[in-house]
């Protein structure tokens, strides 16, 4: 079966709108909004932007090397998590399924995650706020980079797959999503939950900040992880463990960002970008 390109299509179109409605609600009041801060967008921040594509890819590489090793070593630790947490996230699911959450959680799941993770690593560039775009995009990576042994060493199975009597709805909403994510995921990579992790990595990240003009977007990024903790539960994707590692993995990670951040970037803009003032 091939991909249904309208769908992604689809997706992306709604990424799009969500992410410009959000940059028009969240924008700092000085900030004016056109075409021309895009191209200073990516004319200062080629570098963050390019280690954020290296970042992107790098999953598809992660995943290829999972799939080889679940094969070969069988390194199936859900039953570890089953043991802990039984069948709560059944409970959870059966308390309230209808079809309308079914099809709703679905589609946020995708966009939603698309959205949140665009806007947290893009919206500082944009805003050309460099002391945020610095730590922000070093607590997005780090929270990758921290997931990465637990993805290939300490395989986790989606609750759908692994209860008997729960479903993976949105795997299994139509062929065509079924098919998506057949392609894009392993289906053995929930501990820690990325959809946790990475917009917590950031908030908790500008919350520390503390600067005013961020408090909107703050707002918005409680408001999506809220709606993804429920999503991923409902939708037979996530334990509740994953959450909490999801949790911890994103305060770690900024822990690491507070410490390393401008050693990092002090370090590649000498090296790329010598005249680059990498704090302010």
């Amino acid at each position: 079966m091939e991909l249904d390109y309208f769908l992604l299509i689809s997706w992306f179109i709604g990424t799009s709108i969500i992410s410009i409605s959000i940059l028009i609600i969240c924008k700092p009041k000085e900030i004016q909004l056109n075409l021309e801060q895009v191209g200073k967008m990516f004319k200062d921040y080629w570098i963050h932007i390019f280690v954020g594509i290296v970042a992107i890819f790098s999953k598809f590489l992660i995943d290829k090397i999972d799939r080889i090793l679940m094969s070969k070593e069988q390194l199936d630790m859900t039953e570890i998590i089953f043991s802990i947490e039984g069948k709560t996230v059944l409970v959870f699911q059966e308390t309230i399924r209808n079809n309308f959450l079914d099809f709703i959680l679905t589609h946020f799941y995708i966009i939603g995650l698309m959205t949140t993770t665009f806007c947290t690593f893009a919206f500082p560039l944009y805003f050309n706020d460099r002391k945020m775009a610095n730590r922000v995009s070093i607590s997005i990576i780090s929270s990758y980079l921290l997931a990465i042994p637990f993805f290939l060493f300490f395989n986790v199975r989606v609750t759908g797959e692994y209860i008997t009597e729960m479903e993976t709805i949105a795997y299994d909403l139509s062929p065509e999503i079924n098919n998506w994510f057949q392609t894009i995921d392993t289906f053995s990579n929930g501990m820690p939950s990325l959809h946790v992790a990475l917009p917590l990595s950031a908030l908790l990240t500008l919350r520390r900040a503390n600067k005013e003009e961020w408090h909107k977007f703050q707002y918005f990024l409680i408001i999506m992880i809220s709606l993804t903790i429920f999503s991923i539960l409902y939708l037979g994707i996530h334990w509740i463990l994953d959450i909490l590692a999801g949790f911890i993995i994103a305060r770690i990670s900024v822990i690491i960002s507070e410490r390393t951040n401008e050693n990092f970037w002090s370090y590649v803009y000498s090296k790329l970008s010598p005249n680059k003032n990498i704090i302010n």
